[in-house]
């Protein structure tokens, strides 16, 4: 087998595993395997999240010319951690007879390595859910009083004990800012007038026309403390006065553009299972042209090979009406004699292939940062010269900062390696037979990820081929002329609708 290796970081973090580590982790994967490594594809400050990453695309168009059989990643995230972008990138791999593996998470390419990957994938997502709730609650405690949340701190203030403060330093900039574009002078020359001067925004960089536009509609130098769309008047310093700030919004509306009309972006959870009955090509999503007068955009599901000068005559079908009856029937496998099932097999499956080395990588990484702070204590203990003091305050504050994201990363991969267990699989997957899923993306991508493996879609019927071995599912006629009506009362047509695809 001949293979090549994929790395990423995203940032030069501490935290992340660097590009050498992934690549002598997947190296020493590939002679455990006795694959033979052609190329490496390594992208540096590269979100997983988009697909800007050029050595990335390098290695999917290569993957064409078929002189290589598989991509090695230290872990399935550095793949990508978009779950539609890791399902549609690994198909265009597969039909180019392409397979990807985890060097530390060695999930099986079987059946079994299906399961495996979904369930996790939705324990995964089920846990993120609930961790972002809690950091909501914490986040709307502090907004009761009108504390920081953290993230952006505007030009002119700066955070003491988590409270708003005035900055001496900068808020006379802001002052000048508006009192400027107030009395006529344009956005752009006084741009030019502040980065003449070599002055920053709070992230350290250049001012431009986008940064100055929207600091100049901020409502809290007003003194409004304003979070999750809510208004708090005086719950900030105020640094505008308000007949200034009017005066300026008065000329930001004299001088704005019509805005476009923004889309919603539909998450399509069929892409890569859905396939034409007639022709076996994918069926894709579509986000339609016309919209409602209720302002409703219509999403739907299209074969490949159907529209104009397509040959393809199969009709659309509502994004909505397959994907919620889909959900149902995954549903109704989630007896509690399944749910163990599944849960004993997965926990199985996960201790069989289960790799430590970030845990341990974490746990060496603070430990070197704890000694360093030891030493730098040492030396401060016995140092008189102020300047060379102040330098080891500085170093200290940066290896605090430095330990409390490390501990903080242990705590997420202890919670991860601590939730695959049976009884939290067991809930994990109870909570999904009884919830209502309606509105629940996490949970909705979970079932179909779980237990889809392929549908094919007719015009008067479908068939479910499910990843667990059950029996498969086909519905027929009643089913499916709901779902067409569904579209007819929307006024949408059913043969040709000009769209975009939905991503």
């Amino acid at each position: 087998m001949v293979a090549v290796i994929y790395a990423r970081i995203s940032s030069d973090k501490q935290k992340e595993t660097s590009i050498e580590a992934q690549i002598k982790k997947c190296k020493s994967y590939a002679e455990q395997k006795g694959y033979t490594v052609l190329k490496n594809y390594i992208d540096r400050y590269k979100t997983a999240t988009t697909d800007n990453r050029p050595q990335f695309q390098q290695m999917i168009k290569d993957s064409r010319k078929k002189t290589f059989d598989r991509v090695i990643v230290y872990k399935l995230d550095r793949f990508s951690r978009n779950t539609l972008d890791k399902e549609l990138y690994k198909d265009v791999l597969k039909r180019n007879g392409v397979k990807v593996e985890s060097a530390c998470e060695n999930i099986p390419d079987d059946s079994s390595g299906i399961l495996l990957e979904a369930v996790l994938g939705g324990v995964n997502a089920w846990y993120s859910a609930d961790l972002s709730e809690k950091v909501k609650r914490n986040m709307d405690l502090n907004a009761e009083k009108c504390l920081s949340n953290g993230g952006y701190t505007p030009l002119g203030y700066k955070i003491v004990n988590k409270r708003y403060v005035i900055d001496e330093n900068t808020a006379p900039i802001v002052q000048e800012i508006f009192k400027k574009y107030a009395s006529g002078i344009t956005i752009k020359e006084i741009c030019d007038s502040l980065n003449e001067r070599q002055l920053k925004t709070t992230k350290g960089a250049a001012f431009n026309k986008c940064s100055l536009a929207t600091m100049l509609k901020n409502r809290k130098y007003l003194g409004i403390y304003i979070y999750d769309g809510k208004e708090i008047p005086g719950g900030m310093p105020q640094i505008i006065d308000e007949d200034l700030f009017n005066k300026v919004a008065e000329r930001l509306k004299l001088n704005k553009a019509a805005p476009g009309r923004a889309r919603a972006k539909a998450e399509y959870l069929l892409t890569t299972k859905l396939f034409c009955g007639y022709c076996k090509t994918m069926m894709i999503g579509h986000s339609s042209n016309q919209i409602s007068k209720k302002g409703v955009i219509f999403n739907y599901y299209r074969c490949k090979n159907s529209g104009r000068k397509k040959p393809c005559k199969k009709k659309m079908v509502s994004k909505d009406y397959i994907e919620d009856i889909v959900v149902h029937e995954c549903q109704k496998l989630l007896t509690p004699q399944n749910i163990r099932r599944i849960a004993k097999e997965v926990v199985k499956i996960a201790e069989s292939y289960e790799d430590n080395s970030e845990f341990n990588r974490l746990e060496g990484l603070l430990k070197e940062a704890q000694k360093a702070k030891e030493n730098q204590m040492a030396s401060l203990r016995v140092c008189s010269d102020d300047m060379v003091r102040e330098m080891i305050f500085n170093d200290l504050s940066k290896i605090g900062a430095e330990i409390k994201e490390l501990e903080k990363q242990l705590e997420i991969e202890e919670a991860r390696r601590q939730k695959i267990s049976e009884s939290s699989i067991i809930k994990f997957l109870t909570n999904l037979a009884k919830c209502d899923i309606k509105d629940n993306v996490v949970y909705r991508r979970s079932l179909i990820r779980i237990f889809v493996n392929k549908i094919f879609l007719y015009d008067d019927k479908f068939t479910i081929i499910f990843n667990t071995g059950e029996d498969e599912v086909t519905i027929s006629d009643s089913l499916l002329t709901g779902i067409e009506k569904g579209l007819e009362d929307k006024s949408l047509c059913l043969s040709t609708v000009s769209g975009h695809h939905g991503e």
